[in-house]
């Protein structure tokens, strides 16, 4: 497998997280919050799969965070 290109835990069944953020913005506008909800999704989805759940979701809370101070505005 392509460490860079197609990391192991970035592909989990026949999606990989790339493709299902792709879709998930396809109708968007790219804005701040975008970006906090694709980092989310991203820390998430390979929480299983990287080596350091609890520093995986560690993360995604502080993007959730964010997301919700960028939502407040």
């Amino acid at each position: 497998m392509d460490d860079v290109n197609k990391p192991k835990h970035y592909t989990q069944g026949s999606i990989e997280c790339i493709d299902a953020i792709d879709a998930m913005l396809e109708e968007s506008g790219s804005s701040r919050a975008d970006f906090y909800r694709t980092q989310i999704i991203k820390y998430i989805w390979r929480m299983p799969y990287k080596g350091s759940p609890r520093k995986d979701a560690k993360k995604a809370l502080y993007y959730v965070e964010r997301l919700i101070c960028e939502i407040d505005l």
